[in-house]
């Protein structure tokens, strides 16, 4: 999970909210009168746009491109979550329609295609996670309706340190050295290291289908890091590393990142951050 920038509040959604400040994110998105449909439209382009085409929570990719068409071309991957439940009616904000409550994620694993003896390859809910998972927890009573302070939101997560690690199956795991220099406000955790392990926990961020898709992207690096030194006689190793990372971590806000950001960042280690200083990495 990293730190998700946010761009400037589509207009339409700003105009729609104002004409019907009681509408739930439903109405909007099915109503054809005061741009309702295409603020729907303009507000998840705009966040997976800020976002980089990454979900908010788990990484994976949910576009290919930041343009319109691109988005829009997957737009059955995308959908937006409402970290703060838009079933909580009490006013104000109206969580449906209020910006800084807006993300937009993957489908969480919550559809799988069946595999040719036509058993499903991941078993849920174990291989839910994201804001799927989120529900399953707060339907189950293992996480309070309102996660803040419980679950690590998106704009939360600081742009430095990283505060993530990996086991070699792909596990994500709390960085205890960065937590431990790390300070997130208002939480119901000891520390930061313990808030962030339970974020993995309630987003089910270690689960088998993610780390699976993890194990695979990390040995893809690691072939790539290997034939980069051969291909680099006499490059220094950190050279090399960074050379990667510059490639990997583009400046261009209309590219997306790469998916699982923060795993490629923590096997780049030092050359990663280097280069995302340098690039004033915000999120």
């Amino acid at each position: 999970m990293k730190r998700c920038a946010k761009l400037n509040e589509p207009p339409l959604l700003t105009t729609y909210r104002a004409a019907k400040p009681d509408a739930t994110w439903e109405e909007m998105r099915d109503d054809p009168f005061y741009g309702g449909q295409q603020a729907a439209r303009d507000t998840k382009s705009t966040l997976v746009r800020g976002q980089r085409c990454l979900c908010a929570f788990c990484e994976v990719q949910i576009a290919d491109e930041c343009s319109d068409a691109a988005i829009s071309k997957r737009k059955v991957d995308q959908r937006v979550e409402h970290f703060h439940p838009k079933s909580d009616t009490t006013r104000p904000p109206n969580w449906n329609l209020h910006w800084p409550n807006l993300w937009a994620v993957c489908l969480g694993g919550s559809k799988q295609e069946e595999d040719e003896q036509e058993h499903v390859r991941f078993p849920l809910p174990e291989n839910l996670s994201c804001d799927a998972f989120k529900d399953h927890q707060i339907e189950m009573g293992l996480l309070p309706e309102s996660p803040e302070g419980w679950v690590l939101a998106p704009d939360e997560v600081p742009a430095f340190p990283l505060l993530f690690q990996y086991a070699p199956d792909g596990t994500p795991e709390p960085h205890l050295a960065n937590c431990a220099s790390a300070t997130i406000p208002n939480h119901h955790y000891g520390d930061t290291t313990e808030f962030v392990a339970k974020t993995i926990e309630h987003l089910n961020l270690g689960c088998f289908r993610l780390n699976e898709e993890r194990r695979i992207v990390r040995a893809q690096l690691d072939k790539r890091i290997a034939s980069a030194r051969i291909g680099s006689p006499g490059v220094a190793p950190d050279d090399v590393l960074l050379s990667l990372a510059r490639r990997l971590f583009s400046t261009g806000s209309g590219s997306s990142w790469p998916q699982f950001f923060s795993l490629l960042r923590w096997r780049l280690g030092a050359a990663a951050e280097r280069h995302l200083r340098d690039i004033q990495y915000s999120g």
